[in-house]
């Protein structure tokens, strides 16, 4: 069967966030919390509140089945996206927003489960608890799953703590460099070191690579590599697809406010696959 763009949009956010992917807790905890939380400061100064995505196939033409819009409140508190595919039906995400403007909680129901996230920040305003209970529709049974971040008083990430249900326990060990940059993580279990991730970065001090032992190629390979625009934001985005050493590439254009405006995405073969329009409405 052909895989259209959304498919493939779908499997890149999977891989993203799920949690059968070893490691790359800094990354999806820390560095993807702060660039979300960015956005969403971006649409609050310009007063945004909707937002829409039109899906095009490789020929141009829509993609059949999808549907994506996100609505954002008045007193920029909460932002509710409805995303609907016509293979995997409706999913319904919510983003709770506290005074300060920071996401607090997040419920996002589809897919078959409804899953809850809470997010804990110290005084200085650090991300520091993220506390996810999932549960599928249908089964009264939960999974809960808590990280707990530190910091030394410097302010660099030490370490965090990853805890199943209520007593399996891990740590997720960091080493930083002098400047306080993150450049390896391992989960230390029973006393033993795991499999370490390694981050890369430009003269920027921007993250470039996030690398792991690849059991395939038998070498250390990006699970994802990243290029930016001269103003921070992130121009390109190279992934390995799970389980294989194949290439996607995600391109990413902007407006002179900084929202994107398409997202561009190419096959291992450097051919465009499809791509995303966003649409934008403002408050006066």
């Amino acid at each position: 069967m052909k895989k259209n763009i959304t498919f493939l949009l779908l499997s890149t956010v999977a891989f993203l966030t799920a949690a059968g992917v070893k490691g790359q807790y800094y990354y999806k905890d820390i560095v993807s919390h702060a660039q979300n939380q960015a956005k969403f400061s971006r649409f609050k100064k310009w007063k945004v509140y909707s937002v829409s995505v039109t899906s095009y196939e490789a020929g141009g033409e829509p993609s059949e089945g999808f549907r994506f819009n996100q609505q954002i409140n008045n007193g920029y508190t909460q932002a509710k996206t409805v995303m609907e595919m016509s293979f995997s039906g409706r999913m319904s995400l919510t983003n709770f927003y506290n005074a300060q403007g920071q996401l607090y909680r997040t419920t996002d129901s589809g897919y078959q489960t409804y899953t809850v996230y809470e997010y804990g920040y110290d005084s200085l305003e650090r991300l520091t608890t993220i506390i996810q209970q999932a549960q599928a529709i249908g089964d009264k049974t939960r999974t809960t799953e808590t990280h707990r971040w530190s910091y030394d008083l410097n302010g660099v990430l030490q370490k965090m703590v990853r805890i199943k249900g209520t007593s399996d326990s891990s740590t997720v060990q960091l080493v930083t460099d002098e400047e306080g940059k993150v450049l390896e993580e391992f989960t230390v279990a029973d006393g033993k070191p795991g499999e370490k991730t390694y981050y890369y970065y430009n003269e920027k001090g921007r993250l470039t690579d996030i690398v792991r032992y690849n059991e395939r190629a038998g070498k250390l390979v990006p699970d994802f590599m990243f290029d930016y625009y001269d103003n921070g934001l992130p121009r390109q985005m190279v992934s390995l697809e799970p389980g294989s050493l194949v290439q996607s590439t995600w391109i990413y254009l902007y407006d002179e406010k900084g929202l994107v405006t398409e997202e561009k995405f190419y096959n291992a073969q450097k051919k465009l696959a499809g791509r995303m329009a966003y649409q934008y409405q403002f408050r006066k």
